[in-house]
């Protein structure tokens, strides 16, 4: 039976070099139309032997940003494998300096190349993205495989259960699979030989900077009693929709400052434009105005997290329209109470811990001044959403050192 299974998993694979091979002109004149000509390209050599960090999307990416910054306290050699070109993107906005490509395509070909080329000394695969020609050209170099952060739906693992003899033979080099919850380490554990352990959620393991909450209201040039709400990560539409909502909300917060983050500040002109007819001033502009404003849009990179830490409400942006939501777990950080609107696809998980939680309202677009001004009248609420937000985040906060603890023995 052994023999037989590999036999099909080798068939198969011949099958698709030689579609590959035929295909390839073909590949060559529409990859680049999708920015994709990386994935059939051979990756350069290197020396350093580097922990290759595997993971499909954005989602991914944000997910494990707290494991990718511990590794680099400890001096690690990472590269970045993404499976989407928008989580390429995201990863080099995370991270710069660090080396980010796009995955090759998962032929056996491509992939004994890559190995080759870079050498991993390990390789960390995030969540449950299991590509059979990694797992096996892995093996057959002898490199050990990590799976991280795994989760896995029940459809997904009856899915892979009908190959699970397969997925055996071909993943010796799964050394561990670090769970991100207890019903994820036994549905895992049906999947692989090897011991599952429950290591916890690391998107829920934020280390963001402590602010004097003074100082920075002082910086923004709002007093002590201002009442603040900030829009953070704020997408076209969005803007003009809290915008048009202020003659009503002033009527019942005579004292309310508004900070606008857009997601990308390049839009910040834009932005402006809707907002000559108030009294607002731009973020770079306020040490030179040095004016009291009543709108103030953050127009360059780096003060969201400042901002939700002065914050009496933070609406959490990208989620009033269609654009998947954003990060809510970072105004949690700071205890903070949260709104978001009813689209947040890309960050459904978090979403649903805060909500069991009661730590984040949703709120269409035609209800939101409505939640506004009734969270602005009860400060026991608004308390008490921030310190249950709170909680979400320590419920989870061993999930770093104990994927570390995991990690770590497969790089001695």
């Amino acid at each position: 039976m052994k023999t037989i299974y590999i036999l099909l998993f080798l068939s198969m694979n011949a099958l698709l070099e030689l579609i590959f091979l035929i295909g390839y002109p073909i590949l060559r004149l529409i990859l680049p139309f999708y920015q994709y000509t990386e994935s059939i390209k051979r990756m350069p050599l290197r020396d350093n032997h580097p922990i290759l960090i595997h993971a499909a999307s954005v989602g991914e990416i944000n997910a494990v940003v707290p494991l990718i910054k511990e590794l680099i306290k400890h001096k690690q050699s990472i590269l970045i494998n993404t499976f989407t070109v928008s989580g390429k993107d995201r990863a080099k906005e995370l991270f710069p300096k660090l080396e980010v490509r796009l995955a090759p395509l998962d032929l056996y070909s491509l992939r004994i190349s890559q190995l080759r080329a870079i050498k991993p000394k390990l390789i960390l695969i995030v969540e449950t993205e299991i590509w059979p020609n990694l797992l096996y050209a892995a093996g057959n170099f002898h490199i050990p495989v990590i799976f991280i952060n795994a989760r896995i739906s029940a459809k997904t693992l009856s899915r892979y259960l009908r190959f699970g003899n397969l997925l055996r033979l071909i993943s010796p080099s799964v050394t561990k699979v670090l769970a991100q919850s207890e019903l994820d380490q036994e549905r895992l554990q049906k999947l692989f030989p090897i011991h599952v352990e429950n290591a916890g959620n690391l998107k829920y393991c934020l280390n963001l900077p402590a602010y004097d909450t003074s100082q920075v209201r002082s910086n923004y040039m709002f007093n002590e009693d201002d009442f603040i709400i900030v829009w953070g990560s704020s997408r076209p539409r969005e803007e003009e929709l809290i915008v048009s909502y202020l003659p009503l909300l002033r009527k019942s917060i005579p004292n309310l400052r508004l900070i606008l983050a857009p997601r990308h500040p390049k839009r910040s002109s834009d932005i402006a434009r809707l907002l000559k007819d108030y009294d607002y001033v731009s973020y770079s502009e306020i040490n030179q105005k040095r004016s009291r404003a009543e709108i103030v849009l953050i127009d360059t990179l780096g003060h969201l997290t400042e901002a939700y830490s002065i914050s009496d409400i933070s609406i959490v942006g990208g989620s009033f329209y269609d654009f998947g939501g954003h990060n809510p777990l970072e105004p949690a950080f700071y205890g903070k109470c949260i709104i978001m609107g009813e689209y947040y696809s890309s960050c459904r998980d978090s979403v649903q811990e805060l909500l069991k939680a009661g730590a984040i309202i949703l709120s269409s677009r035609e209800n939101l001044p409505e939640i506004i001004i009734d969270l602005y009248r009860r400060n026991d609420l608004r308390d008490s959403m921030g310190q249950k937000a709170r909680l979400v985040l320590k419920k989870n906060a061993t999930a770093l050192s104990n994927h570390m603890r995991g990690i770590m023995p497969c790089l001695k």
